[in-house]
């Protein structure tokens, strides 16, 4: 078996050329960095040095350069090692900083949250609600970790890791006339009063070209940034809203109706869990992806 000291004292020497200065760095005699290296070579049957009468450096031999490529091996397998043992400190403690469309903040996302924290207790949340853009741009500047968002616009600096897709409904009372529809086409919107979304938030761009393609024009009633509020109104009865069902294992309250839209130009949106690509990721965040990943595969197996 190789001996450590003598591979330490064979390192030394390899990267200062000289037993002299690597007795200088290591503190030892050199001597007995002499004597390990000759045990090294007993025990490989090889020369690791070049040995010439006045040359001023040793150089390694073929056998001595493939041992010193050995040692850099081992060197970045205990580098790893190391990594790994912190990294699992780091699962008791630090935060995760989540960017999230403003669907998930109501019922998938706590709920979420909630059996991660359970077992993982000492990491907390850092979460920001938003528009997929804004999130891009937030993800683009390491000011969030992950995103997660209904049509994250692509950029050269943001990988999409996992993504899922979802049909928009119709949100109805249980009185409305479309209520016990099956599904209800697009260009049947054309004559209801309806909520959209405003120019601030990447999905509007949908919406125009659904109703462009259908040959409609909704009478609006109200125009917002937040999706929540949209919804509220479809509740209230104020008007009817084009949205997407909550993520998750969501039941639709009492009174309402999600009504899946057909026709032409209806688009299924993309539901994308992003990164900023190169980034690397604490353990813990990692971890955080991967088990936000298996909850968007289970629900998207669900449904079909």
């Amino acid at each position: 078996m190789i001996n450590n000291v003598g591979l330490k004292y064979f390192i030394g020497v390899a990267r200062s050329g000289s037993i002299r200065r690597a007795a200088e760095q290591l503190h030892v005699a050199a001597s007995a960095i002499s004597r390990q290296i000759q045990m090294l070579e007993e025990e490989l049957n090889a020369e690791l040095f070049e040995r010439h009468r006045g040359q001023k450096s040793l150089r390694l031999t073929a056998a001595g350069e493939l041992l010193l490529n050995y040692t850099r091996l081992i060197e970045n397998e205990l580098d790893q090692v190391r990594a790994d043992i912190r990294a699992i400190d780091t699962l008791q403690k630090g935060t995760v900083r989540l960017g999230a469309s403003e669907s998930f903040s109501r019922e998938f996302l706590p709920s979420f949250l909630h059996r991660f924290h359970s077992q993982y207790p000492g990491i907390t949340f850092n979460v920001i609600v938003g528009g997929g853009g804004k999130l891009v741009e937030l993800l683009a500047k390491d000011e969030i970790d992950v995103a997660l968002a209904y049509r994250a616009p692509d950029a050269f600096d943001v990988q999409v890791i996992a993504e899922t897709h979802v049909t928009p409904c119709l949100l109805v009372s249980a009185t409305h006339p479309f209520a016990n529809r099956r599904s209800v086409d697009i260009e049947e919107c054309g004559e209801i009063e309806i909520a959209l979304p405003d120019e601030s938030l990447t999905i509007r761009e949908s919406y125009v070209r659904m109703f462009s393609k259908a040959r409609i024009r909704p009478r609006t009633i109200l125009v917002t940034n937040s999706f929540e509020l949209m919804r509220a109104a479809a509740v209230s009865g104020l008007c009817n809203a084009i949205v997407n069902k909550y993520f998750g294992n969501y039941k639709v309250p009492r009174g309402l109706r999600y009504v899946p839209l057909h026709g032409e130009g209806v688009e299924r949106w993309p539901l994308r869990l992003c990164v900023h690509t190169g980034r690397s990721l604490p353990v813990s965040v990692k971890l955080f992806i991967e088990q936000l990943q298996a909850e968007m595969d289970a629900v998207d197996e669900s449904r079909q």
